[in-house]
């Protein structure tokens, strides 16, 4: 939910009229330059997931090229219709990035809401909000999974980390991002470290913005496969165990670094031929120091096998999200981009082999700062998509994503209840309990509310693990005629 200084001229009513703000002149000149955008193709228009009756919020505007990059060639208005059934218009120039926010836009009744705007022959929808007066967290969108030219990684097609913050806050319209470079394989050392650090802190800039620190340290297939390290604050220095470790000497080593409390790491495209992220016991590191898993990445879905939207090559191993919930590994859901054009939330000229729809993370937390979201993904109060920013509201018996409770607290059937809502529609709604789908909702509108209770007697459907012993654990899973879907951290029954 982005702060919103209200500033502009007043209405009849008392209520600030609608004003335009365009990124600080620096951050433009980094966007023409780094991503000169050709001809107008695109609108998008981006809203805080959750806003109050009568309290302004900012409209976030772009206008893109074919590749998604900011137009330089627009020389048009943005026409958005407001709540009240009025409009409003922000104006773009040729020659500078078609980038920009409307501050003062306010929703006069509650509920759910989505704008429209056209900029001459476009058109676009926003996603949706909801706008409430109940005492609710915000949800706050990031990209958890971006390559700069410091990952040594395809650096013809990536950018500099001040492109990676910028394009993240401004085009993107992100709350978060963490800039994820390659550690491993020599890709980095003290000089490139120090860099991530300082710069990445220079753009922290709460409660607009959040910068997460991270790396990803790069493991072998059946070591844990690649896997991204999320801290509160930066390190002197990264841990790398490529060499000879796995995912449970990485994190033993990053104790030596950082109390455990402030750090964890999180294993990406796990279905990945020879990257692989089987998990076994003996290098399982705990739920605290591996609370998520990345489900979905530009380069494909990792929830189930026979998912519609698989990565390329895919290991024959067990190794998917849903293996690793069975056998006990209590892990929330996280998606990214894992762009390495440095665009994130999507776009840009990517190689090849990464084309699927991009991912990003809703974290739910009472205020946008750095703790607050490193602490919510640790706690997996957060859940993933691809494509499009899903508002999923709601909970599964009571519990919020990622909670937990015992057999002996439960009086009644579980029931989910979940508001959804979508930019496209929402085509199907899937209840997910011990990986298997016991009920499916077919909207086919772009929202609903999911209202199901699980009578069957979860006394024949638990199963165990020596780490979790007697559990059944529920997700909720959204598809949409766009291609997008989200998935919700699950929740855990524990015996």
């Amino acid at each position: 939910m982005k702060k919103d200084p209200g500033n502009g001229g007043t209405n009849a009513d008392g209520t600030m009229e609608p004003i335009a703000v365009y990124p600080p002149r620096l951050q433009q000149k980094i966007l023409a330059q780094e991503a000169p955008g050709k001809a107008p193709v695109t609108l998008a228009i981006v809203i805080p997931s959750v806003t109050r009756p009568m309290q302004p919020f900012a409209v976030n505007v772009s206008v893109l090229d074919a590749n998604g990059y900011p137009s330089l060639q627009c020389d048009d208005r943005v026409r958005i219709e407001t709540p009240d059934d009025g409009t409003t218009e922000i104006a773009f120039s040729r020659g500078k990035p078609a980038v920009g926010c409307l501050h003062g836009i306010r929703c006069n009744h509650e509920g759910l809401l989505r704008l429209s705007a056209t900029c001459g022959p476009l058109s676009a929808c926003s996603n949706p909000t909801l706008c409430t007066s109940e005492d609710v967290p915000g949800i706050y969108w990031g990209d958890p999974h971006v390559h700069t030219l410091l990952s040594n990684c395809h650096p013809d097609r990536c950018r500099s980390l001040n492109f990676c913050f910028t394009a993240a806050r401004y085009l993107s319209a992100l709350d978060w991002v963490a800039a994820a470079d390659h550690v491993s394989n020599g890709r980095c050392d003290f000089s490139k470290w120090k860099e991530q650090q300082t710069v990445a802190n220079l753009y922290d800039d709460a409660p607009d913005f959040v910068t997460l620190p991270a790396y990803e340290a790069s493991l072998k297939g059946g070591a844990g496969g690649d896997n991204n390290v999320y801290m509160s604050r930066f390190p002197d220095m990264f841990v790398d165990e490529y060499a000879g470790g796995d995912v449970r000497t990485l994190c033993r080593s990053l104790r030596d670094r950082l109390p455990k409390d402030e750090f964890f790491v999180a294993p990406h495209h796990t279905t990945r031929t020879g990257k692989h992220g089987e998990i076994s016991d003996d290098i399982y590191p705990g739920p605290e120091a591996m609370p998520v898993l990345e489900i979905h990445s530009k380069w494909g879905t990792s929830e189930y096998r026979g998912n519609p939207s698989p990565l390329k090559k895919v290991h024959d191993g067990p190794s998917y999200a849903r293996d690793l919930l069975q056998r006990g590994l209590k892990l929330g859901f996280v998606a990214g981009t894992d762009s390495h054009a440095t665009m994130p939330s999507g776009g840009g000229e990517e190689p090849g082999h990464i084309d699927r729809l991009p991912g990003l993370t809703a974290v739910r937390c009472r205020a946008l700062t750095r703790p607050s979201v490193f602490h919510a993904l640790r706690q997996r109060q957060c859940y993933a998509a691809s494509g499009e920013r899903i508002l999923l509201h709601g909970s599964i018996a009571g519990r919020e994503f990622g909670d937990e409770w015992s057999f002996s607290e439960r009086s009644t059937p579980p029931e989910i209840d979940v508001l959804i809502a979508a930019r496209s529609n929402i085509t199907r709604v899937d209840v997910v309990r011990n990986g298997r789908t016991i009920h499916t909702a077919t909207p086919n509108a772009w929202h609903t509310r999911l209202a199901f209770e699980d009578t069957d007697d979860l006394r024949t459907v638990w199963t165990s693990s020596r780490h979790m012993k007697e559990f059944i654990y529920y997700y909720v899973r959204v598809s949409c005629d766009s291609g997008a879907q989200a998935w919700s951290s699950p929740v855990w029954m524990r015996g």
